[in-house]
């Protein structure tokens, strides 16, 4: 018979605890909680709870009805937290121990026709010698049967193993060498296997590999290939079909992407080409759920990171979801994947689960281009030379084409891999952002930053703006630096959005605030020192509020707008201020530096007052010096005071009402800023900015159209409380009330109270109906409603 690859996530039950009660044959299990996977074993608060509530045993039963037996039939979970036991008509089958990568259950010798019940014992309690238990954890292990399950029939003969990979090189521009191997689970004479490569459908390459044995290598010489990359990630589809003679008998197939990559003392080269790498560490955990997010969201994080501009994730501190991983590939992101661990290293056990830690990791993942180098180090952990040695080995052996890496805090730390990948924690403020590589290694050796900032100024969305504006402030020294060190492959910075935590690590809610996203994945200031990095799309942002009573005295600084254009215009009220090109002397090195905007006057004091050039320029200059330093005023704004009051008559009266005018903005009506911004002398984004005199909510769903077809689907709802400009309303805390009907549930509270302007509910698909409608009800705000669509795989 063919291979058949099943989804079976619906229709599950669980119970809390586990007694042996449950493995009768006549058990009747349908008393329990119906459920489907992915699944987590409790829900939690977005905030402020305790971790142990969710760490503790649980019970999956899921019936299997089987019409015809296979010759092969085999169960996989792609990821159950922490620890399980498998059952099959109550006898125990299997026990694994780590959540984070796939494993199979041999069912051929123990099922039957008809009915059998499936049975997951699962331990969600974090397992001293457990990767990445035993220690201290900075991140959650969370619970359940968090990824799909699939169902596997084979028949007798089948690919039990293939692994398709280019040399670091390629022979020409067009032309790639491929090296195959293949398995098959018995020899049979008459057994040959076709392989194809496909375009879109297209057939591009073929040929037939007759004589095969049980173990097969082949050499390839592939011409005019497209090679994937960052900004065009080509995909072909391979395809494996094993026949008897003319009997298909297996068939497999994935995509695959043709490109180099290496890391060298001279940075790092995809295709050849010096590629500085810019990033975020990700993990895979979310409000309420934790760790059991379906494809949807796993695919939605992906594509956030490329839309901030970064073109390399770190899985920290483990392997993630497939299908994160398939869309890195599909939209040119770049990954560093690494496996299970947290600065401890535990004992033999806890060793050798790491070696197979591994072996799983790079078995699973070696077909995706979009990953770059294995991280084969228990991150920030001691030297442990035999077991380093070891772990490098076994990578290098499975994985001949991809470079290893080892994440670690301290310098000089003896090195085994390729590359010396280091936590650089050494900026805070008022230095540079990163040390130099050769003062880290000690040695002239490839180098990658992997952590920065982060819990060195954690920073909440709710902040006070002069907090944020130092966060972001603090990441763009990091990625000026990052542009500085040329022999530097790049950094990967701490870290992509905030996370729950245990209680003796983030702050007091239980929350890691070290994003630049805030555990919603809504931007905070942070977010666009990264996406005015783009080359493409077009990004403004001013990072302030522009509002005076919000600073002391009533004095706003300078400020930060974030760009990726040549120069911009700026306007009060319509009459223009002035134009501003990119900051190059305080950020020399990016290729978009943010613009400083010290002056909000331009020549209005010449264009409304009427005073000449000259005693203009002296008014401003004192108005400025007072905006920046208060009455320690500088030495020529002191003079020009002097001057003015000498020859001019001018007292404090007449200066302090024109800075109440100009920079207080006391003026009876709100004063309105307009940030335009230029590229090759086009006008291609306009903000404007001013004081709130109306507001509005938006709701943003991330996708109006869900699928319930292999598993559930679930999709994120932005709601933001804007002024007249669609600004978010810093302060903002609307109350709003959702209603969801038959065919979707809320995940989460269902009345919501947004902070600093925002908030995010989590709507599921249950299955029920085809079409589903969501009710926002506001206090003082129009009710709005939002209609879904839902692709069930059934007919409406």
């Amino acid at each position: 018979m063919m291979r058949k690859v099943n989804s079976i996530n619906f229709d599950w039950y669980f119970v809390e605890g586990f007694d042996t009660d449950y493995l009768a044959i006549n058990y009747d299990f349908h008393q329990h909680e119906s459920i489907n996977i992915p699944h987590t074993m409790k829900l939690i608060p977005e905030a402020y709870f305790n971790e142990e509530t969710y760490q503790f045993v649980g019970t999956y039963f899921k019936e299997l009805e089987i019409e015809n037996i296979s010759e092969e039939l085999w169960i996989e979970f792609k990821g159950i937290a922490v620890k399980s036991d498998i059952y099959l008509n109550g006898e125990l089958l299997f026990e694994n121990k780590g959540s984070y990568l796939p494993f199979k259950v041999d069912l051929s010798k123990r099922i039957h026709k008809g009915k059998n019940i499936l049975i997951a014992k699962v331990n969600s309690k974090e397992e001293a010698n457990i990767p990445p238990f035993g220690g201290y954890v900075d991140y959650l292990g969370f619970s359940g049967i968090y990824r799909e399950v699939s169902l596997i029939e084979l028949g007798k003969t089948y690919l039990s193993d293939v692994k398709v990979s280019t040399d670091n090189d390629w022979i020409e521009e067009g032309k790639f060498k491929l090296n195959i191997d293949f398995k098959t689970s018995e020899f049979n004479a008459k057994n040959q296997v076709i392989f194809q490569l496909i375009d879109n459908d297209n057939l591009v390459f073929e040929t037939v590999f007759k004589n095969i044995s049980t173990e097969n290598h082949v050499t390839l010489n592939l011409e005019n290939i497209k090679k994937w990359d960052l900004n065009n990630p080509k995909l072909y589809k391979i395809k494996f079909s094993l026949l008897d003679s003319d009997k298909l008998l297996d068939e497999l197939s994935f995509n695959y992407g043709f490109r180099t990559a290496k890391f060298t003392t001279n940075g790092f080269f995809l295709n050849n080409e010096l590629t500085k790498l810019i990033g975020l560490n990700r993990h895979q955990s979310y409000p309420y759920i934790g760790y059991a997010a379906p494809k949807s969201l796993q695919e939605k994080d992906a594509d956030i990171i490329k839309d901030l501009g970064c073109n390399i994730v770190r899985t920290s501190h483990y392997p993630q979801s497939e299908h994160f991983l398939n869309r890195a590939d599909e939209i040119g992101l770049l990954v560093f994947e690494e496996i299970p661990g947290w600065n401890y290293i535990g004992n033999q056990e806890f060793k050798e689960l790491t070696y197979d830690n591994i072996k799983k990791m790079i078995e699973r993942d070696y077909h995706h281009p979009s990953i770059i180098l294995w991280g084969v180090r228990i991150n920030e952990s001691k030297d442990d030379d035999e077991f380093y040695r070891t772990t490098n080995k076994i990578a290098h052996s499975l994985d001949s084409s991809r470079q290893t890496g080892g994440v670690r805090n301290f310098k000089k730390s003896h090195f085994f891999e390729d590359v010396y990948t280091y936590n650089d924690f050494s900026h805070y403020g008022k230095n540079l952002g990163l040390e130099n590589p050769k003062k880290v290694t000690g040695k002239n050796v490839p180098y990658l930053v992997t952590e920065s900032n982060g819990h060195m100024f954690p920073t909440k969305a709710f902040d006070s703006e002069k907090r944020r504006v130092e966060h972001l402030k603090r990441h763009l020294a990091v990625l000026d630096a990052n542009m500085k060190h040329k022999k530097s492959s790049g950094a990967i910075s701490w870290c992509l959005a905030d996370y729950n935590t245990h209680f003796n690590f983030g702050s007091n809610d239980h929350i890691c605030h070290h994003g630049v996203l805030d555990i919603n994945r809504i931007e905070k200031y942070a977010a666009y020192a990264y996406k005015s990095q783009k080359i493409t799309d077009n990004v403004l942002f001013v990072a302030s509020n522009l509002i005076p009573g919000d600073y002391d005295e009533m004095r706003i600084p300078e400020f930060l707008v974030l760009a990726n254009c040549d120069y911009l215009k700026v306007y009060r009220d319509n009459k223009f201020i002035g134009k501003y090109l990119p900051d190059k002397k305080v950020y020399p090195n990016l290729k978009n530096p943010p613009f400083i905007i010290d002056d909000l006057i331009g020549d209005l004091l010449i264009e409304n007052e009427g005073y000449d050039k000259k005693v203009a320029k002296k008014i401003k200059t004192i108005l400025l010096s007072y905006n920046k330093f208060g009455f320690k005023l500088s030495l020529k704004a002191k003079l020009n005071a002097l001057q003015l009051m000498m020859f001019k008559k001018f007292n404090f009266p007449d200066i302090a009402a024109l800075f109440s005018k100009y920079l207080a903005f006391q003026e009876h009506k709100p004063v309105t800023f307009k940030f335009e911004a230029y590229r090759d002398d086009q006008l291609v984004n306009i903000v404007y900015k001013s004081q709130m005199v109306d507001s509005e909510i938006q709701i943003l769903p991330d996708k109006l159209e869900l699928n319930h077809i292999d598993s559930y689907d679930i999709t994120r709802v932005v709601i933001k409380q804007v002024d007249q400009f669609g600004n978010v309303l810093d302060y903002g805390k609307a109350v709003v009330e959702v209603i969801a009907n038959p065919g979707l549930d809320i995940i989460g509270p269902k009345l919501v109270s947004l902070s600093a302007g925002t908030a995010a509910i989590y709507l599921k698909t249950t299955g029920e109906r085809n079409k589903s409608s969501v009710k926002f009800k506001f206090t003082n705000y129009p009710e709005q409603e939002i209609d879904f669509k839902i692709k069930t795989g059934i007919l409406d």
